[in-house]
């Protein structure tokens, strides 16, 4: 049973990192962020050309943070440590403070819109 349970978990998690586009949502007036927003769709474009060593560590989600979409840079190089810009749907970075950052807990129903060919993050949400 046991077992069974791991290999449904395993399961789940690598359906939950695809990167096709059945798990793209549409937001912010579009239906595919990720092609039709062009603030975005150059930052994907600027990484899939200067892949590097730290590219793999590299992944960028879609979800929602107090009610509006948000897209999310995140790294999970364990070497760094770095703020992880949190953008709304015209790109700009939503501020956090020092004091009151946004938090992983602060962001809800995300999924992953882009990854790396070699991607060696296990997503923390």
């Amino acid at each position: 049973m046991k077992i069974a349970l791991n290999i449904l978990v395993a399961l789940l998690v690598l359906q939950s990192c695809s990167d096709d586009d059945n798990m793209i949502r549409p937001a912010c007036g579009v239906d595919n962020p990720a092609k039709e927003l062009s603030w975005l769709r150059t930052e994907i474009d600027n990484r899939e050309a200067n892949i590097t060593e730290d590219t793999k560590y590299c992944y960028i989600t879609q979800g929602e943070y107090k009610g509006q979409t948000v897209f999310v840079y995140w790294d999970c190089n364990p070497l760094i440590d770095k703020n992880i810009p949190v953008l709304n749907c015209d790109g700009n970075m939503l501020s956090g403070t020092l004091e009151n950052p946004i938090s992983l807990n602060d962001l809800e129903n995300q999924i992953i819109i882009w990854k790396p060919a070699v991607f060696v993050c296990e997503p923390m949400f």
